[in-house]
């Protein structure tokens, strides 16, 4: 009997296992809409650090000023006339995420950056009993009751806030789904918003981010934003799969699967580090690292957001 207290104690005394160490910063470059090159993510930081409040001040007025415009809302979101095609991509990415893992609840989604509710009318609802949509413009956020129709909006709830400042309430989503959002945000943000969004989960969700990916043809080591300064009026940052990956790890999320590369977007999906599908982590081929698409993507210049 006193060996065996004794062992116990000694078992209860011992110290919780060692954390693996986040990476380091991955070797990345860039340039801005100026041409002024980057040559590491430091670099980067720094020049973000040092112009964040500019950037997300002269963001909220582009988009409060009618953003990209259009013939319609899907148009005014997106920037160009693809919604439908990305919307059936969105789709069957939602639909292999839920096949693929039996255990995701489809009681509440969160939709992070909603806009008008695109992604919430075309594909959310389709799947889960309510969205919860968050959206930095006032006016968009607004619009987006209108936009959903009456219906629709009675199974969602609504929230005007900045991305950068969110704090969703723990546990409460199955699903978070986050598309054409972080690229306006400065990496320090990016951490934490995924974080956040991260302990937003229920013990089985996950998180969707969809992104543009560069359009230099060294799509894997070179990232490139546009500046309120340059031609389009705002800061818009297009990161490689690395880039993201990296951010990815420091707010403490693991890859469910491969990068799913649709035309110019990077699709990922992600749970947190230790929950119940990080296991899943294991069996993504190589450790979760990014899959290439074999055909030649197209290159051009990105703008999509949601």
């Amino acid at each position: 009997r006193h060996s065996m207290g004794r062992s116990k104690a000694r078992q209860a005394a011992a110290p919780p296992p060692a954390q693996p160490p986040l990476p380091p910063p991955p070797r990345i470059g860039g340039h801005n809409d100026d041409y002024a090159t980057f040559d590491s993510l430091e670099e980067l930081w720094a020049h973000q650090e040092a112009h964040s409040a500019e950037f997300y001040a002269a963001n909220a007025a582009w988009w409060e000023d009618g953003g990209y415009g259009g013939a319609n809302d899907d148009e005014a979101m997106i920037g160009d006339s693809g919604s439908a095609a990305d919307l059936e991509h969105s789709m069957r990415v939602l639909r292999g995420a839920l096949e693929r893992f039996p255990t995701l609840k489809t009681r509440r989604a969160m939709d992070l950056g909603a806009g008008v509710g695109r992604v919430t009318k075309h594909v959310l609802l389709k799947s889960f009993d309510s969205v919860h949509l968050t959206e930095g413009s006032e006016s968009l956020s607004k619009h987006s009751r209108k936009y959903l129709g009456h219906k629709r909006a009675q199974r969602c709830t609504f929230a005007h806030e900045s991305m950068q400042d969110i704090v969703p309430s723990p546990g409460a989503y199955s699903v978070v789904w986050i598309q054409w959002v972080l690229q306006y945000l400065v990496d320090r943000d990016v951490v934490a918003v995924l974080a956040a969004c991260a302990a937003s989960l229920e013990d089985h969700g996950i998180l969707i981010v969809k992104e543009n990916r560069p359009s230099w043809s060294s799509k894997e080591s070179r990232f490139e934003f546009d500046t309120p300064g340059g031609p389009n009026r705002r800061y818009d940052i297009t990161r490689p799969d690395a880039h993201h990956a990296f951010l990815f790890a420091q707010a403490g999320l693991v890859p469910l699967a491969a990068v799913d590369h649709f035309e110019e977007t990077s699709t990922y999906l992600l749970a947190r580090a230790g929950g119940a599908l990080a296991a899943a982590s294991a069996q993504v081929p190589g450790g979760g690292a990014p899959r290439h698409p074999h055909q030649q993507q197209q290159q051009q210049a990105t703008k999509q957001r949601r």
